[in-house]
């Protein structure tokens, strides 16, 4: 006897694969102005930090000293206390001081120094630096012996101060090249009879960067 034949397997119908959406030309061409606009800016911004920073601010404001002395042998001990005061005047750009060095000089003789933590600066930010520059049995040319006691006589020296630092300036994500700053405040007059700062004028410092 012969066996029945199987019925016919049912075949399913495979889904037809929809047709792939193209990119519209239109919004690709809007993406890539706004990436080029972007690109644009940036170049211009980093342009702009790199070679045409505002010039930081620095002034003076306070100076006193203590333990004032000059040696027979013309070596000067001090203790020099300085309040300087740092301005960016940017606006939406933070400075980054990596290092900084503050010295007091005589006539371009330095007395003494002294190194500062590295700091930020935001935006439109003053910042006061409190510092204290001492100077122990520093030997002095024989002219600003002369001179320096000569002043002390009066009652009043004529001090120098220097500012030496490593910045960069940053906005958003991006910073700029580490560049050097110099400031030069003078002429710094301090009362060596006295640590009061009344009458002291404060100076306003040249800088370079």
């Amino acid at each position: 006897m012969v066996p029945p034949n199987p019925p016919p397997r049912r075949t399913q119908p495979h889904p037809q694969a929809l047709p792939a959406r193209g990119l519209n030309p239109v919004l690709c061409i809007i993406i890539a102005l706004i990436l080029l606009g972007l690109l644009v800016g940036l170049a211009i911004l980093i342009t702009y930090l790199t070679l045409r920073p505002k010039r930081l601010v620095y002034t003076v404001e306070a100076a006193s000293v203590q333990d004032f002395a000059i040696a027979k042998d013309d070596h000067i001990s001090a203790k020099f206390d300085y309040v300087i005061k740092s301005y960016n005047p940017e606006k939406h750009v933070s400075v980054r001081y990596h290092s900084m060095r503050i010295s007091t000089a005589h006539h371009n003789q330095s007395v003494a120094h002294k190194e500062i933590p590295a700091f930020k600066q935001h935006p439109k930010n003053d910042t006061r630096i409190e510092t204290q520059l001492v100077s122990h049995n520093v030997a002095l040319s024989k002219f600003n012996a002369k001179d320096l006691r000569a002043e002390t006589t009066k009652g009043v020296v004529e001090m120098e101060v220097y500012i030496t630092a490593r910045v960069s300036y940053k906005t958003w994500i991006f910073r700029s090249r580490r560049r050097t700053l110099k400031a030069v405040c003078t002429p710094v007059m301090i009362n060596v009879t006295s640590n009061s700062l009344n009458g002291f004028q404060r100076v306003l410092c040249r800088t370079r960067l």
